[in-house]
């Protein structure tokens, strides 16, 4: 079983990294849109500055409208301050995860935005990791495509520019 100490490292992790793969994005890059109805890098900066945490809030309170008030609060993020956001997300996910009992952590129900419920520690990976991931590794190729060339796999991962 995964530990609540190894979830809350995977999710640190995640964050760590989209904040290196941010330092490869330019402010000419900020505006990329792979397509008319997708974010752009700025806008998925704002909600990658949220994610983990509100997913996380919502899922273990089983309470979704929890998630507008993140929301609210991502807007106001500027590329220049992701970094700061992102150290502010992680420091919320550090106190998320004090604040659960290892008992509530294996017993309790955690749900997920369409409605399944299932253990709090499996939601939480199956929700805000999960998202963490991918979201990272959209940013990954958002800045490979907005000229980061020099991107490989180590930047997605280790969150290191290749040696």
């Amino acid at each position: 079983m995964i530990t609540k100490t190894q979830l809350l490292d995977s999710m640190l992790h995640e964050c760590t990294v989209m904040q290196h793969l941010f330092t490869k994005l330019t402010p000419e890059g900020y505006g990329y849109r792979p397509s008319p109805k997708q974010r752009t890098a700025a806008e998925l900066l704002q909600y990658l500055s949220v994610i983990g945490i509100a997913g996380a809030t919502c899922i273990e309170s089983r309470d979704w409208k929890r998630f507008a008030p993140f929301s609210e609060r991502a807007k106001e993020v500027r590329p220049e301050g992701f970094v700061e956001a992102m150290d502010r997300q992680k420091a919320e996910l550090i106190a998320f995860f004090k604040g659960i009992p290892e008992e509530r952590f294996a017993t309790a129900e955690g749900l997920l935005p369409a409605g399944a419920s299932m253990p709090l520690g499996a939601a939480l990976m199956n929700g805000p990791l999960k998202w963490l991931t991918a979201y990272k590794l959209q940013l990954f190729l958002y800045a490979k495509a907005a000229g980061a060339e020099e991107l490989s796999t180590v930047n997605a991962w280790a969150g290191v520019d290749k040696r």
